[in-house]
């Protein structure tokens, strides 16, 4: 493979879009008059960064034999027109795409690449059939705008939603001239944590309201109605014609969402070129940045950022014709704890059992002073665990699954320690195990809880024990109870009843080694990754302290109701 010494660039190319309004973007290419095939990444996050945090610079693809276009999306940087999430992505992509495969000098067969909104805006591009696009890399982006984006089963993922506003809405503002909202923005961010707690969320500055009203919109919209359909991935695989690298990360809070649109256009994509090109590579790494280093845990040289080798060879097949040197699989994951890779044709692997380990506990399971345990017999004759929970004093998440970067919003693995000693904490342990015990799919908890309020939530967290103590977390759920039925129709629940609530703690795979223990958390809430829940029957946005009421939680596990924790254990073959 030839490396090109020498490059040029040509910055701030207008792009027309059809209705007249102009994108502007920057095009590196080597610097001969030979033609080569496009890459093409559409970001909100400025054309001059290119996603760098995570890419390799636009001119390493270009010294390897590429036309690499970089533009902003609509409203956004040197770009014209307003920004509204997701609304012009569609059209924007099919233009831009046909205008990059008409350049002088250029292959027409482009290919997309970008993580999260970038990756979302592939996804839209694609699902408008663009002639010359060949094929896609999105990574980290989930399915569907409702579900695992701006709420996930009725509770709205808070974290990432506002710390993402507060950063986008600064460059809406400088567009605009207004340097004392910018001055403002950057306060309200810089102290984001503090920006978290503020009450209503209806009710944010003054430059909020003006510079990204879609907030307000999303929180109106609290279920997953039509407002939400029209930007879904999810209802529309049979659409996507074309080549899809999935990129995901195990601590991602879009890796459900990564993993179904690979499962679902394999089953449903609009061709059999689509359906059978579909690969997913999922490697252990939070949103941003990408490293062998992930919250307070090394994952050890094999997990080491090398995505950029991985597109280049994805991008030399589809664009280039070149075979790769080595067949990739249709499913390759890092499998935590062992710190290794394995190759599979499907997800979840075959061999995997989903296998049931019974909530237990003699006396009480509050925090790591009680006797909550874990284990695969069925219980007998147990009393509930009783727990309360107040908003005004919520469960703070450590790590887990959030966005953006972790100094502003909750994620990767992290020592539980600090939360395990809450009493408003069920804890639930095994035995120390005598051999590895081995994940690959998607964990699940199924709970008989009875609440004293009219709404409230329910959360689940996996723990892996270490010999010595510490515990960190691998995967987490949250299901707001009034969204147990529907995400679309919300229900009040009837206080003191037992209600059976399952709810996804997201796809891992994980190895709890011998000698560790498997632990499971019950709590009600995991604050800032998701809003506050008062107990009452209000909407998000207009919730005040003055809504919060304490709720008495009660955790059943005998044998009329064996709440438990599904495992998907994987038999090696």
């Amino acid at each position: 493979m030839s490396i090109h010494a020498s490059i040029r660039i040509e910055r701030g190319v207008a792009v027309p879009m059809r209705d007249g309004v102009r994108l502007h973007a920057d095009i590196y290419r080597p610097n001969d008059d030979l033609p080569y095939p496009v890459l093409l990444l559409r970001t909100p996050y400025n054309k001059e960064d290119a996603q760098t945090m995570n890419y390799a610079h636009p001119s390493w693809y270009a010294r390897h034999g590429y036309v690499v276009v970089i533009q902003d999306t609509r409203g956004r940087w040197s770009s014209e027109g307003d920004f509204h999430p997701y609304l012009h992505e569609e059209e924007d992509g099919y233009d831009t795409i046909e205008w990059a495969a008409s350049l002088p000098q250029v292959i027409p067969r482009v290919g997309l690449y970008g993580f999260s909104y970038a990756g979302a805006v592939q996804w839209l591009a694609a699902l408008s059939r663009p002639p010359h696009l060949s094929c896609i890399a999105p990574g980290m982006i989930g399915s569907d705008s409702y579900q695992g984006k701006a709420y996930r089963n009725g509770a709205l993922n808070l974290a990432l939603q506002q710390s993402w506003i507060l950063f986008a809405a600064q460059d809406t503002a400088l567009r605009q001239g207004r340097s004392d909202w910018v001055q403002e923005l950057s306060a309200l961010y810089a102290d984001v944590h503090a920006y978290y707690k503020r009450l209503p969320l209806s009710d944010p500055p003054e430059s909020v309201k003006k510079l990204a009203p879609y907030y307000l919109d999303w929180l109106q919209h609290r279920s997953r109605d039509d407002y939400w359909h029209s930007t879904s991935l999810r209802e529309r695989y049979e659409l996507v014609e074309v080549p899809a690298l999935h990129i995901g990360g195990w601590y991602d809070i879009f890796i459900d969402g990564t993993i179904e649109n690979f499962t679902e256009i394999r089953r449903r994509g609009a061709t059999q070129k689509a359906r059978e090109h579909q690969y997913l590579f999922i490697e252990p790494w939070f949103h941003m940045p990408w490293s062998r280093y992930v919250g307070e845990l090394d994952f050890g040289p094999e997990a080491a950022n090398r995505i950029d080798e991985l597109q280049l060879a994805w991008f030399d097949r589809w664009l280039k014709g070149v075979e790769p040197s080595v067949e990739l699989a249709p499913v390759t994951y890092f499998r935590m704890g062992t710190n290794t890779w394995h190759e599979e044709q499907q997800w979840p692997p075959a061999g995997t059992v989903n296998t049931a380990y019974y909530l237990h506990s003699t006396s009480k399971a509050n925090s790591i002073n009680g006797d909550g345990t874990l284990d695969i017999l069925p219980p007998a004759e147990e009393y509930a665990d009783t727990y309360v929970y107040h908003p005004s004093i919520a469960v703070p998440a450590l790590g887990g699954r959030s966005g953006a970067v972790p100094d502003l919003t909750p994620m990767g693995p992290r020592n539980q320690i600090s939360v395990e000693i809450r009493n408003d904490v069920l804890v639930y342990s095994s035995a120390p195990l005598g051999n590895d015990l081995a994940l690959a799919g998607e964990a699940k908890v199924e709970l008989y809880a009875s609440t004293s309020a009219e709404d409230t939530d329910f959360v689940a967290k996996l723990v892996d024990v270490y010999p010595d103590g510490r515990s960190y977390n691998i995967a987490e759920g949250i299901l707001r109870a009034s969204f147990r039925n529907s995400l679309s129709e919300p229900e009040p629940v009837v206080p003191g009843e037992v209600i059976r609530y399952e709810f996804s703690l997201g796809p891992t795979s994980a190895v709890f080694r011998q000698g560790h223990r498997i632990r499971l958390h019950v709590s009600s809430s995991l604050f800032p990754t998701f809003d506050r829940n008062p107990n009452r029957w209000v909407s998000p946005g207009e919730v005040t302290e003055a809504d919060f009421v304490t709720a008495t939680q009660c955790i059943y596990h005998d044998e009329r109701y064996p709440s438990k924790v599904w495992l998907p254990v994987i038999h090696e073959r």
